[in-house]
C-alpha cells in the first residue's frame, strides 16, 4: 500500500431526554441539536491510529479505558485518541459532582454501554473505508473566548480577563482524497463551550457543533469536519450563558477562520505514522485533617438544613446537597488515610516530520499549549486536552499560588472538591509534565513507542 491511508465515519450519541446536564445542573428537557462521535483513522500499512471527536463534556478514566479496549477488540488499533469537545450541555460523563455522576452509573448505564459500542463500531467502519490521502496544514487567527481568571484584591475570580493568556488561533489538518477534495478537516481551538451552559436545559454541542455544521456547508457532505478541544481549562467561550444564537455566532466565526486555514493550507509530506505515549502520575495535596474536614462539613450541612427550613425547592438545592456529599466523601477518605495520584497519559502522533498532534488528558491550562508552541521540535503543532479521560484541572505552578476556582486548595470549595479525588494537585506538577512531554517528543521523532 503506497502512501498514507485514511478513513472516516460518524455516529449519533445523543443521550435520552432527562439526563442531567452539566451547565444548568438540571435534567435535560429536550434536544436542541444532536451529539456525535466523529472518527478519523490513519494507516501507513504498518501502523494505525484513530482520532475520535466526541460531543461530550469529557470521560472519566474507566470509561475512556473501556472505549479504547472496545476499539482494540473491534479493529486491532491500540493508539486511539478520544477527544471531548467539553460542551457543558451534555451529561456528567466526567466524575465532577456526586449527584450528577450518579446518573451515568444508574439510569444512564444503558446509554453508557451503547456509547462504548457505538464508538468502537464507528472506528471499525472508518478503518474499513481506508483510502489514499494527502495532508495539508494551516492556521488562522481565531478567538471564541477569553481567559476567565481575573485578578482582584481578594484573589482570582471567574470573569473575563482581557490580559490573561489565550491561544488566539485555530489549527487545521486537512486530509484530501486523490481528487484533491477534503475527506476530513480536523480543526482545533481552546475555549470552554459554555456559551449555552446554564442558559438552557436542552442538549447541545454548543459552539463546536455550530462550527462543524458551518464547515460542512463550506466543504460539502463528503468532507467530515472534526472539532478537537485545545487546552481551554482557563478560557470561557464568549459570552458565558449567552444562549444558542450567541453560540451559533461564535461557531460560525470559528468556522470562517478554520475554512480560511483549510483553504490556504500548505502540503505536508507524510507517508509514515509515528506514535509515542507516556504515562506519569501527578501527586495530589495531602488530605485535610479529620477535624478540619468535619468542621467544614458541619457548616455545609447546617446551611443545607437552613435552606430547607426556609422552604427552598429541592431542585434549587443541588449545589448545596452535592457539596455536602462531596465533603462526606472527603471525610471518609481522610479517616481511611488514603493516598492517591492522578494518571496523566500524554500521546504524540506525528505524520511525517513536520506535523505533530500532542494530546493530554484532563482540563489543561492554555499556558501549557503556549509553551508547546515555543518548545516543540516540530514545525506544525496541534495541541489538545480532554483526551482519554478528564478528572482534574491541570494548572501551572503560578496559578496554584494565585488560587481561584480551578486551583484553590481546601478548605476553599473549588473544582477540586467536585472532582472524584476531592483535593487539588500538588504544586510542582508543571515541571513534571513538561519534562515528560520533552521526552515524548524525542521518542516519537526517533520512532520509539
Amino acid at each position: 500500500m503506497a502512501g498514507l491511508l485514511a478513513g472516516t465515519s460518524e455516529v449519533k450519541i445523543t443521550p435520552p431526554v432527562g439526563a442531567p446536564l452539566v451547565g444548568p445542573v438540571q435534567p435535560s428537557t429536550g434536544v436542541h441539536d444532536d451529539l456525535f462521535a466523529r472518527v478519523l483513522v490513519f494507516s501507513d500499512g504498518k501502523r494505525q491510529c484513530a482520532i475520535v471527536s466526541l460531543d461530550l463534556v469529557g470521560l472519566d478514566l474507566p470509561l475512556a479505558d473501556e472505549i479504547r479496549a472496545a476499539i482494540q477488540r473491534e479493529t486491532g488499533i491500540t493508539f486511539a485518541l478520544l477527544n471531548c469537545t467539553h460542551t457543558h450541555s451534555t451529561p456528567f460523563a466526567v466524575p465532577w459532582s456526586i449527584l450528577g455522576f450518579e446518573w451515568l452509573e444508574k439510569e444512564g448505564r444503558q446509554w453508557r454501554s451503547e456509547l462504548v459500542e457505538k464508538v468502537a463500531s464507528a472506528v471499525g467502519r472508518a478503518n474499513a473505508g481506508l483510502r489514499e490521502v494527502a495532508l495539508r496544514v494551516g492556521r488562522a487567527p481565531a478567538r471564541a473566548g477569553s481567559n476567565r481568571r481575573f485578578p482582584t484584591d481578594k484573589g482570582i475570580v471567574m470573569k473575563p480577563n482581557p490580559d490573561g493568556p489565550i491561544a488566539p488561533w485555530v489549527d487545521v489538518l486537512r486530509v484530501d482524497g486523490a481528487d484533491g477534495t477534503p475527506v476530513a478537516i480536523l480543526f482545533s481551538h481552546a475555549a470552554h463551550p459554555v456559551i449555552v451552559h446554564g442558559a438552557s436545559t436542552l442538549i447541545s454541542a454548543d459552539y463546536p457543533g455550530y462550527a462543524v455544521t458551518a464547515m460542512r456547508e463550506r466543504f460539502g457532505e463528503a468532507a467530515l469536519p472534526m472539532f478537537l478541544q485545545g487546552c481551554g481549562a482557563n478560557i470561557n467561550g464568549d459570552p458565558l450563558r449567552g444562549g444558542f444564537e450567541a453560540a451559533e455566532r461564535a461557531g460560525r466565526a470559528l468556522a470562517d477562520a478554520a475554512a480560511q486555514a483549510a483553504t490556504e493550507s500548505k502540503p505536508v509530506a507524510a507517508t509514515q505514522i509515528r506514535t509515542s505515549s507516556a504515562t506519569i502520575h501527578l501527586p495530589f495535596r495531602d488530605f485535610p485533617s479529620t477535624q478540619e474536614c468535619q468542621d467544614v462539613l458541619s457548616k455545609a450541612e447546617a446551611n443545607l438544613a437552613q435552606a430547607r427550613a426556609k422552604g427552598t425547592a429541592e431542585k434549587n438545592l443541588w449545589y448545596s446537597k452535592d457539596t455536602a456529599l462531596c465533603l462526606r466523601d472527603l471525610l471518609r477518605r481522610t479517616q481511611a488515610g488514603e493516598r492517591q495520584s492522578l494518571r496523566f497519559e500524554i500521546h504524540a502522533l506525528a505524520l511525517g516530520n513536520e506535523w505533530c498532534l500532542l494530546a493530554m488528558p484532563h482540563e489543561v491550562f492554555v499556558d501549557y499549549q503556549l509553551w508547546v508552541e515555543q518548545a516543540s521540535p516540530f514545525r506544525h503543532n496541534m495541541v489538545v486536552a480532554y483526551t482519554n479521560g478528564c478528572e482534574s484541572y491541570i494548572p501551572t505552578d503560578r496559578d496554584f499560588e494565585l488560587g481561584g476556582y480551578e486551583a484553590m486548595a481546601f478548605p476553599m470549595q473549588g473544582a477540586a472538591l467536585r472532582y472524584r479525588h476531592r483535593v487539588a494537585l500538588r504544586p510542582g506538577i508543571e515541571r513534571q509534565i513538561k519534562e515528560a512531554i520533552t521526552r515524548l517528543w524525542a521518542c516519537v521523532r526517533a520512532g520509539q513507542p
